[in-house]
């Protein structure tokens, strides 16, 4: 998505958004409402959007989410995060973690059912047998979830 700004001297102020199609984030715009998560990385708070994370990891009951440049701490349950930003492409994998669909790169079929999804900064992240159907159906265009 692209932002140009002008600022102007004089004249009345305007905004025009251009799109496609309205998706969850351009309405969340609209309405004033992006949603930011703060994390923790190393010592310092870190705020970005849920556009921005690769995937979700729990581990030991932490959630982290990992970021191309770095691997945030949140505060949220791995089932909560991926319930709220499913309509923002995450997908439980498995019970451990949830992609980014935004950010595969490129996906390989491996031995029992399972499926290698290679993330944009070169990480690969196995989907498990159980959520692999899932995938396979989101990817032809519907989330239904008939498997469980």
């Amino acid at each position: 998505m692209k932002l140009t700004m002008h600022r102007i001297a004089d004249g009345c102020e305007e905004v025009i958004i251009r799109y496609r199609e309205m998706t969850p984030r351009i309405e969340a715009m609209v309405q004033g409402t992006e949603q930011k998560l703060m994390g923790q990385a190393e010592r310092e708070k870190v705020l970005f959007s849920p556009e921005e994370i690769l995937y979700l990891e729990s581990v030991d009951g932490v959630t982290w989410a990992y970021l191309p440049d770095k691997v945030c701490r949140l505060g949220e349950g791995l089932g909560e995060l991926a319930a709220l930003y499913a309509d923002r492409g995450f997908f439980r994998c498995s019970k451990s973690m949830a992609l980014n669909i935004q950010k595969i790169e490129r996906l390989k079929s491996e031995p029992g059912c399972r499926i290698r999804a290679t993330m944009e900064n070169g990480e690969q992240v196995m989907i498990s047998r159980k959520y692999a159907g899932q995938l396979r159906q989101i990817l032809k265009g519907g989330a239904e979830n008939d498997e469980e």
